[in-house]
């Protein structure tokens, strides 16, 4: 590359390669354009700076979608969360006490359990609890606490008070970026001792998670891709590049 390359193609040469490979370091985009390293930790930071990628040291990440307001994820990958809580909502049993974390995903999820089914919801979103209507059967326990408008999900210390006196068969937990070295991340600071505690009070945990999280990274680590027993997600490259180094149960759309 010559050395006059400009600020926008290096920017759409990042973005490329991100999509392809996953992760970029500082000195692949220095040697690729002939430019310093400090010219392309300056394009990082930037482009960090606007949403479009996530910085770790030395190196850029995907961007998670999950990053996106509560309305704004809920028209991403609309039709294969319709099929991926399809097939979560099969894990769920007769009788069971299943921690439901918010999050558009889960929040299908919970649309998808027969109408006839007869279990306890523990859930800190008010959609989630609101959708069960038709669910003659189900019990609601709605975590009470501070209701954070962006995430759509009650948060805070009495949240995790309420957790702490829990033994859950199952939690369906959300995440907003699941990475093989980062593991799994949520954009929000004070979700991650409530994700924390919702896994911590469960026997089993479950993540759903589409393809388009897959190798992205949001901003605060909720901790290591072994916190999940089963991962529910599409059937692709990137899925099975991520399973196969880890221990993970899956079931595959």
């Amino acid at each position: 590359m010559s050395l006059d390359s400009t600020p926008d193609e290096r920017r759409a040469y990042i973005l490329a390669a991100l999509q392809t490979k996953g992760r970029l370091s500082t000195t692949e985009v220095s040697e690729h354009f002939s430019v310093s390293e400090d010219t392309a930790r300056r394009d990082f930071r930037e482009m960090a700076a606007e949403g479009l990628i996530k910085r770790v040291h030395g190196a850029a990440l995907p961007i998670s979608p999950g990053t996106l307001p509560f309305q704004g994820r809920y028209k991403v990958s609309a039709e294969q969360k319709v099929r991926l809580a399809r097939r979560a909502a099969q894990i769920v049993l007769r009788d069971q006490v299943v921690i439901v974390d918010g999050g558009t995903s889960n929040l299908e999820l919970v649309r998808q359990l027969p109408k006839d089914l007869r279990a306890t919801i523990v859930t800190n979103s008010p959609q989630i609890a609101t959708v069960t209507n038709e669910h003659a059967h189900l019990e609601i326990i709605l975590l009470g606490g501070v209701f954070d408008k962006r995430s759509q999900m009650t948060l805070g210390a009495r949240v995790l008070e309420q957790l702490h006196s829990m033994s859950a068969d199952l939690c369906f937990i959300g995440v907003h970026g699941i990475h093989e070295d980062l593991g799994l991340t949520t954009s929000g600071y004070d979700e991650v001792a409530i994700k924390s505690a919702m896994i911590s009070a469960a026997a089993e945990v479950v993540a759903i998670v589409t393809s388009d999280k897959i190798g992205t990274a949001a901003a605060y680590k909720i901790g290591p891709l072994s916190l999940i027993d089963i991962l529910v997600t599409e059937e692709n490259a990137k899925s099975r590049a991520l399973l196969e180094q880890n221990n993970i149960r899956t079931l595959l759309e």
